[in-house]
């Protein structure tokens, strides 16, 4: 039914074959969803220093060696964090694609389309060096 999601969890050869079905069945990408109970397996990635805009225009610069959650806790912004290496989704806060440059998404919870809106903030960057990253709601 519309509106409806699909989740699965289990190896990523399992979880392809599930969602291959279900696309094949009609099931729109957006609903469906992955759920791990530890990180898959990832290309290393290098960590690029960038720039995060909160709502209300204040800069926060991240460093390479450090999250943005940990840059926001230290300047006293509360954002809720679980599990801190993109596997819950609780730290997610919607940003500006159109005002950002590209992101480099680390998560393995929001979809293709919820990444056009959305940044998980415990692992995710600004792709590129200097970049910077605009926040619309905490």
């Amino acid at each position: 039914p519309h509106g409806a999601r699909l989740y699965t969890c289990g190896s990523a050869r399992y979880m392809d074959a599930v969602f291959d079905a279900a696309l094949a069945a009609g099931w729109p990408e957006d609903a469906l969803r992955r759920e791990y109970f530890s990180l898959p397996e990832a290309p290393p990635r290098e960590n690029h220093p960038f720039m995060l805009r909160l709502p209300g225009g204040r800069e926060l610069p991240v460093p390479a060696e450090r999250s943005a959650t940990e840059v926001l806790a230290a300047a006293g912004v509360r954002v809720e964090v679980k599990c801190s290496d993109g596997l819950c989704g609780v730290c997610a806060r919607p940003y500006d694609a159109a005002a950002s440059g590209p992101v480099d998404h680390r998560d393995v919870v929001l979809s293709a389309a919820e990444r056009r809106g959305r940044i998980v903030l415990c692992c995710s960057r600004a792709a590129d060096p200097g970049g910077c990253i605009v926040l619309t709601e905490l």
